[in-house]
């Protein structure tokens, strides 16, 4: 039977060392799930990858996480309860802003018990997954290692529709700058030994202007891709496909409206399926009616197990993504690795991940009426050209071996390694 020690009055069982020379990590994010968006698809599957080359990685969440932890069958997972002042600030919209911050502080001191406790003398290491924001202010330990990231961020929409933006996202984008800035004056930044920079120079930009030291930036990829969808024979194209899929949640940015709006421009009667749910399902469907698409859009809620999502990708000539925010773009990942050829916009996250005419196809971030027409040539030369799509899902796969989890695993611990003993982590 494992030992075990007291952490905020329950028993925690002591981790099996996972091999000498390594420090004991722990990871801390706000949301570990496969139903609440990206960041904490991209929290989950760091969890699971880390925990192949540490088995005894510790996980601190918030609790309402506790059923899909269960359901996933995840150990070793520690939460982060809410507080009568969490549920206060939350009732409080203009200061619900606090809670990611004031997360921040409870989830350290939870970690840093957690450390104490169960390292047995191994150095630490509190690795803050979650958020990706380049902005928010953190609480890092003062005993401990601490690493940030991957961190993203910086990216608005374009300006042609800057329009849509509502009064929140046009004050963030105008203050992003002024509060990295204000940032210098938080007495922490400075104990963030390594923070894993995945925006490219960006997102630099924007850590620069907080102050942080250059020698503390490290870049890497924003999520890795895991190594059975890699390993698993990619899609094959052939002759014509008139099928393609928009998969994610349904929000403004995600661009689910132009995708629709670009079938009416298609010389060929392309067809689309829309997976996913959220606030613009109503809407685009209504767009799909005006537009006399109805027959040629299905809307197809969700999958409750991602991996029924990437088993349906079979069926689909592409994926269509014209995102206007997306930092990274994990939807984008899946499908280079998977060999579902993407049509996005050169811009954000898709923008760093695809080259345009190689592993994707790119649609210049202009105006309205541009983006629409080109994202329905776009789907015009895929459906009918199984070479082509064959030649970009061939490329795409081999873009997408760089991002194989164990590489990604094996960077990081070099860095924990490198932090622990005091070396700037670029000489990992």
């Amino acid at each position: 039977m494992e030992a075990s020690l007291l952490v905020d009055g329950s028993s925690v069982p002591r981790p099996r060392d996972a091999g000498a020379g390594m420090p004991l990590v722990v990871l801390v994010a706000p949301n570990v799930s496969e139903q609440m968006g990206g960041e904490a698809m991209k929290a989950l599957q760091i969890l699971r990858e880390l925990r192949r080359a540490l088995p005894d990685t510790l996980q601190v969440t918030h609790a309402r996480n506790r059923a899909e932890v269960a359901r996933l069958g995840l150990t070793q997972v520690h939460f982060v309860e809410d507080r009568w002042w969490m549920r206060l600030l939350w009732a409080v919209p203009p200061l619900r802003w606090t809670l990611g911050p004031l997360f921040s502080w409870v989830s350290m001191r939870l970690a840093e018990r957690l450390a104490d406790g169960l390292a047995a003398g191994r150095p630490v290491v509190i690795h803050q997954v979650e958020p990706n924001s380049p902005v928010m202010p953190r609480w890092l330990s003062r005993r401990h290692a601490n690493v940030l990231g991957p961190v993203n961020g910086n990216i608005y929409c374009p300006p042609a529709f800057r329009h849509h933006e509502s009064a929140a996202a046009r004050w963030r984008r105008r203050l992003h700058m002024p509060l990295q800035w204000a940032r210098r004056l938080w007495p922490l930044r400075r104990h963030a030994q390594c923070v894993l920079v995945a925006g490219g120079e960006r997102t630099r930009r924007s850590l620069r202007a907080a102050g942080l030291p250059e020698a503390t930036l490290v870049d890497t990829v924003d999520c890795g891709v895991p190594e059975a969808w890699l390993d698993r024979p990619r899609l094959h194209h052939a002759g014509a496909n008139l099928h393609f899929v928009h998969f994610g949640r349904l929000v403004f940015h995600k661009g689910t409206a132009l995708a629709i709006r670009a079938l009416a421009h298609c010389r060929l009667p392309v067809m689309l399926d829309v997976v996913g749910r959220g606030p613009e399902r109503a809407a685009c469907e209504r767009l799909a009616q005006a537009l006399g698409l109805a027959g040629r859009v299905r809307f197809l809620d969700w999958y409750e197990r991602h991996d029924d999502l990437v088993a349906s990708f079979g069926r689909y000539r592409g994926m269509v993504l014209p995102s206007l925010e997306d930092a990274n773009g994990i939807v984008v990942q899946e499908a280079l690795a998977l060999g579902l050829p993407p049509v996005c916009l050169d811009w954000g996250g898709p923008q760093l991940l695809i080259d345009d005419g190689v592993a994707g196809l790119l649609v210049p971030a202009t105006d309205e009426d541009s983006i629409v027409r080109g994202l329905a040539a776009c789907m015009d030369r895929l459906a009918g050209d199984g070479a082509l799509a064959d030649r970009l899902a061939e490329a795409g796969r081999r873009r997408a071996e760089g991002w194989r989890w164990s590489r990604v695993v094996a960077q990081w611990l070099l860095l924990y390694q490198a932090v622990v003993r005091g070396r700037p982590p670029a000489a990992a």
